[in-house]
């Protein structure tokens, strides 16, 4: 687990979104409840980067994890919310970020859910939970692609959904 110095832009008029530096695509971003900091996941073809900390400032933690190896959990393809989760490791310390978004069904419109956007970290020692942070419904930016499944199965794993986890492929 490499712990990295990122540097993080956040445009305070703007919700939560840090920009995610070039070369890399953001998985999800947001402000943190309650609190001056943010949370903002970013990604490329080999890694995965976690970044938080206080809004307009360098992160109190950076996290970088290889693709390959990162704890992640595709949409199950059912239910009212879209979300997915990448857990980041660091020692006995692990961080599971969930984002995603309420759909809409039938005749219901944007002013039924102006806020669809959700999301969260929960931080474990050793698996036991020290907190759970939920991130502002209205400062919440979830970009659901399936960029993350592709570089997984490119690297050579493939979801197993019924037991829900990755499995090495044979070459």
């Amino acid at each position: 687990m490499r712990v990295l110095p990122i540097m993080v832009l956040v445009v305070a008029a703007c919700p939560a979104f840090a920009d995610c530096p070039i070369g890399q695509e953001e998985f999800m971003s947001c402000n943190i409840e309650n609190s001056k900091n943010v949370l903002s996941v970013c990604f490329d073809d080999t890694n995965a980067y976690y970044s938080f900390g206080p809004q307009g400032r360098s992160p109190d933690l950076a996290l970088s994890e290889p693709i390959e190896m990162i704890d992640y959990t595709p949409w199950p393809g059912v239910g009212r919310a879209i979300w997915e989760s990448l857990t980041f490791r660091n020692d006995e310390y692990s961080y599971t970020v969930v984002a995603g978004f309420d759909r809409m069904f039938g005749d219901e419109t944007e002013e039924d859910h102006p806020t669809p956007h959700f999301g969260e970290v929960q931080v474990k020692r050793d698996g036991e939970t020290l907190v759970n942070l939920s991130c502002e419904r209205g400062r919440t930016a979830f970009a659901w692609t399936p960029d993350i499944y592709e570089a997984k199965e490119a690297a050579g794993y493939e979801w197993d959904d019924r037991n829900q986890l990755w499995f090495k492929t044979q070459e």
